[in-house]
């Protein structure tokens, strides 16, 4: 019985809404981030989180391109194979979920941490700036024109 109302339960979207709704949680996460960077820093010297922001976008754009890229590619991949209609929770794997719940936090950890908030500036700047770029590929596959069989 209990499958049945699981199964009954769980919300069926198809890829396009997959796709969706991938590319504004990676959007929104990143902007976030950088945001929160950028926040901790407000009593800081302007000088200080200008320089912070600008090595944090420097290598946000070289993780994007060597490490958030590859995710993001095999995320549309995984979402696109599935054409019918299946769980919403599914537009990440199991290995994807894993790894926001451990990026999560070590980002908690991060705040808590007694170091430099420039230090903690940029690395918020970095990974938030380079999860925001890296949905680019994201929001590419979900404009893609939807292929009708004639």
């Amino acid at each position: 019985m209990l499958p049945k109302i699981l199964d009954r339960l769980t919300p069926r979207t198809y890829p396009r809404t997959r796709l969706l709704t991938a590319a504004l949680v990676w959007s929104a996460v990143g902007s976030l981030l950088a945001v929160k960077g950028m926040w901790i820093s407000r009593q800081e010297s302007v000088l200080l989180l200008l320089t912070a922001m600008a090595a944090g976008l420097g290598m946000g754009l070289v993780k994007s391109r060597l490490i958030f890229d590859k995710v993001a590619r095999k995320i549309v991949l995984n979402i696109e194979k599935k054409q019918r209609p299946v769980c919403l929770g599914g537009l990440f794997s199991i290995r994807n979920w894993a790894l926001i719940l451990v990026m999560s936090f070590f980002g908690r950890a991060l705040g808590t941490l007694p170091i430099n908030t420039s230090l903690k500036t940029g690395i918020y700047v970095m990974v938030g700036s380079g999860l925001a770029l890296s949905s680019r590929l994201m929001w590419k596959a979900w404009k893609k024109p939807i292929p009708f069989p004639l």
